[in-house]
């Protein structure tokens, strides 16, 4: 244990003699209110945090659809140059390249302001698309009064049964406030790119009873907690919140002694070969997610787009 330099020293007298009293701080105590500060994130840190995470992922998208967009018009552009080629033919190829970009099946159920009938429509009713289709990585329902059941669903039914394992522990406050904002968290990338193995969806969301939401819940010999204790964590208790390519994503209840990391909510990515990604709270959690396998906008991208009319 190191001592710091004296913070307040008192000096008294009495007769002929002075006593001088030197109060001291260690550096495990400094230690401990900077870890406690980090890992108990205010309210307004999580909402920046959120924030931020959702107009990076949106950004990146954007820039991703303007690019389909200037790709599906020079296409078309060339395909009108055949007479040959039905016109009809070319709006067909032109409105499913983005309808499978958004995994829409059936975009005659679509309500009109997200259906695509020309290129231009995408960026002209981005903000709408970009809502529905989660393009700022997390979902937001519509519905308030219906989200608000969920959220409770929810949480009753993660805390009854971490409860269940020890009745000290509650649901993380700043999981909490993120749950307050949205109603899941996808990652960087559009539909099809989550859906066909590009990206770890971290959060899966809400829409399960409370009896489904507890069954995500492990105890110490849940799996997740054995592969934490092979790094060194000790978990009490914990649930699966996501999933992804050779990934489950969770939030346990542990520490790591020999790091000097006490007994706190954490978010982690249990990835396999890859090894355990561990984060003290939300706010570091999303700015590592943030661009986590960001689609890139350079020519790799080019792999995402190939012939409309192959499509």
């Amino acid at each position: 244990r190191i001592l710091c330099p004296a913070a307040k020293k008192t000096t008294t007298s009495k007769g002929n003699y002075t006593t001088i009293t030197t109060e001291t701080t260690t550096i495990e105590s400094i230690d401990r209110q900077t870890q406690l500060r980090t890992m108990n994130p205010s309210e307004d840190e999580v909402l920046a945090a959120l924030a931020h995470y959702r107009a990076t992922v949106l950004q990146n998208n954007r820039a991703v659809f303007q690019r389909f967009v200037q790709h599906v018009e020079t296409a078309a552009l060339a395909a009108a140059e055949n007479a040959s080629v039905d016109p009809n033919r070319i709006s067909r190829a032109c409105q499913r390249f983005f309808y499978r970009k958004l995994y829409v099946s059936r975009p005659e159920n679509l309500d009109p302001s997200l259906q695509i009938n020309a290129p231009a429509d995408v960026m002209g009713k981005w903000d709408a698309l970009a809502r529905a289709f989660v393009l700022d990585g997390a979902y937001v329902g519509a519905d308030d009064k219906r989200r608000e059941v969920l959220r409770q669903n929810y949480r009753n039914g993660v805390e009854a049964e971490l409860r269940r394992i020890d009745p000290a522990l509650r649901f993380p406050a700043d999981f909490e406030i993120l749950m307050s904002q949205v109603d899941s968290l996808e990652g960087p990338g559009w539909p099809q790119y989550r859906q066909e193995g590009q990206q770890v969806c971290f959060w899966e969301g809400l829409g399960e009873s409370e009896d489904e939401a507890g069954c995500s819940v492990f105890g110490p010999d849940g799996r997740i907690a054995k592969e934490l204790s092979l790094e060194d964590w000790e978990t009490v208790a914990g649930w699966e919140c996501g999933t992804g390519p050779e990934t489950t994503c969770f939030v346990a209840y542990c520490r790591h002694e020999e790091d000097g990391k006490e007994w706190g909510w954490r978010y982690g990515a249990e990835q396999g070969q890859y090894g355990i990604e561990i984060f003290d709270n939300v706010v570091e959690l999303l700015q590592w997610y943030e661009t986590l396998y960001m689609p890139p906008l350079d020519y790799r991208l080019d792999i995402f787009m190939g012939d409309i009319f192959r499509q």
